[in-house]
């Protein structure tokens, strides 16, 4: 009678371990499924997984996680962090879900602390998880890197954890207040005191990098002082002006620059222009960067004068002095027909609305697409209370190879349930937030835009000297014009050397070439929505 019950004990306990063998299994296929986007895919594998299984919460939260249900994932999640059976793969998908849990909730240090909790798991496999550790560390970084001193000051005395502190104080190192010291000093000061800390393998050493890169003098300079000619009693516009001048200011500042920049407040008359560009050239202005608008670029073009100008309205007229910079969606329009030109796509939907903004962007991506070879595009217009029905009766009649949709973000919102989603959808800019994990963006997954590399890489080593500048600016529009801002100074010191050769500059608002006649191009950043955020896609 012992026997058997030994023997039936036996069974039992093999039965169990296969049972959590095959929640292990499950919970492998569900996540691989997640980072994917495919939800389907994932829970599937939950409902295979039993109701008592760590595993089984664990893939609830994660899916919770990704629906933009936080209190869900919360609730899952926060009890499985005691739990001792997980395996080393359960453990940084908890923590990693957690961190960008917390991060919607803006609770930073929390956000933090899980990010630790799971790069401390992937080190302990580090030879398989080179590529995990690192995009978790950067991570970490873009997370800290933005916040203010003060802030920073607050989360490391509401900690006692070593290496928390550490990722801290390296944030901290290149906000410097201490005139006494550089940042490529306060660097090296870090590194010998967190000899042990992750950070020092790979963020540490691409800083103190970027940081010897930055202080190299660049070999070209200004001639003179530089015009601001924007409309800053505009309260509509302020903040933009605003995030012009921050930007063009943080790449003086980054190359060591002392050129002067003088503000001139625009407006629309004719009357207003002529005499700010006499006053700015009676005060030895040699640039000028504005305006905004078509009517006071037009004034402007019809002034003679030694000053050369840099328009940020959306033209493309080019003459011996004026040149155009613009975050107009025309550059964005023709690489999104490139990219699909180059995928084979052959025939085109587009997906409009009644506004004007809409209106010329359809056209004009119907005019590039033709010109590319491809068929005359078939176009839906949609509204408010436009019916499902006619959208998707409309795109299963023409589908088309591809949908391009030249709507606002909360238009193709609305829409994006409607359409095929075998089939491939692009937008611009307009359609993202500037946010990486805005719930609301959820209902864009599957769709790929382009934006500027600095709202969709922001975290690439190379930015770092303008992350304290835009610290403070709104997400979105506002970064947009920073970054526009950063590459006018670009621009104008290369204006001078402009000969038989075009220049290429890796701006922050994308690739920028100039001709040699002038003619200012961009080539933007490729992206696209994901279950995980926005996700940066490589360059096609």
């Amino acid at each position: 009678m012992i026997a058997i019950l030994g023997i039936s004990s036996l069974a039992h306990a093999e039965q169990n371990s296969k049972l959590k063998k095959n929640a292990e299994e499950y919970f492998d296929e569900g996540y691989s499924c997640v980072k994917k986007g495919d939800k389907v895919c994932a829970q599937v594998a939950a409902s295979n997984i039993t109701n008592q299984s760590p595993y089984s919460k664990l893939l609830i939260g994660i899916l919770a996680n990704t629906d933009g249900d936080f209190d869900t994932t919360f609730r899952e999640l926060l009890p499985l962090q005691s739990n001792t059976t997980l395996n080393s793969k359960a453990y940084v998908s908890l923590h990693i879900s957690l961190a960008v849990a917390y991060e919607n909730q803006s609770d930073s240090l929390r956000a933090l602390e899980q990010r630790v909790l799971a790069d401390a798991e992937l080190i302990k496999a580090s030879a398989a998880n080179q590529e995990e550790i690192r995009s978790n560390q950067e991570k970490i970084w873009e997370a800290i890197s933005v916040l203010s001193r003060t802030s920073l000051t607050e989360m490391r005395g509401n900690s006692p954890n070593s290496i928390i502190q550490g990722w801290i104080d390296l944030a901290l190192a290149v906000k410097l207040e201490n005139n006494s010291e550089t940042n490529e000093q306060s660097i090296e000061r870090w590194k010998k005191a967190y000899t042990d800390h992750p950070a020092n393998e790979v963020i540490a050493k691409e800083l103190f990098s970027s940081i010897q890169s930055k202080q190299t003098p660049l070999k070209n300079k200004l001639r003179g002082a530089v015009g601001l000619l924007l409309p800053f009693s505009d309260q509509g516009l302020y903040p933009f002006c605003d995030a012009i001048e921050r930007g063009f200011t943080a790449a003086k500042t980054n190359a060591n620059e002392s050129v002067d920049i003088k503000i001139y407040i625009s407006h629309s008359d004719k009357e207003t222009i002529e005499q700010l560009y006499k006053k700015a050239n009676d005060e030895g202005v040699k640039y000028i960067i504005g305006s905004l608008s078509n009517e006071e670029e037009n004034v402007a073009r019809k002034i003679n004068g030694p000053i050369k100008t840099l328009f940020l309205s959306p033209k493309y007229l080019i003459d011996k002095t004026t040149y155009n910079l613009s975050l107009s969606a025309l550059d964005e329009i023709r690489q999104i027909v490139k990219i699909s030109r180059n995928l084979g796509m052959q025939r085109a939907t587009v997906i409009s609305s009644p506004s004007s903004e809409s209106n010329v962007m359809t056209q004009y991506f119907s005019e590039v697409w033709l010109t590319s070879g491809g068929e005359a595009a078939n176009v839906v217009v949609v509204d408010k209370g436009i019916g499902s029905e006619k959208i998707k009766n409309f795109t299963k009649e023409k589908s088309g190879d591809v949908i391009f949709i030249a709507t606002d973000a909360e238009t193709a919102r609305n829409i994006r349930p409607f359409l095929d989603p075998a089939i491939p959808s692009f937008g611009t800019s307009q359609i993202y937030s500037g946010v990486p994990f805005n719930s609301e963006d959820s209902a864009l997954k599957g769709i790929r835009f382009i934006d500027s590399p600095w709202i969709i890489d922001r975290n690439n080593p190379k930015f770092s000297g303008y992350k304290q500048a835009a610290d403070d600016l709104p997400m979105g529009e506002s970064q947009r014009w920073f970054a526009l801002g950063a590459d006018a100074y670009q621009i104008l010191i290369n204006l001078d050397q402009l000969s038989k050769e075009s220049i290429n500059i890796e701006g922050l608002s994308g690739n920028i070439n100039i001709s040699a006649n002038g003619e200012i191009t961009r080539t933007l950043s490729n992206a696209s929505f994901t279950a995980n955020g926005v996700v940066l896609e490589s360059s096609e």
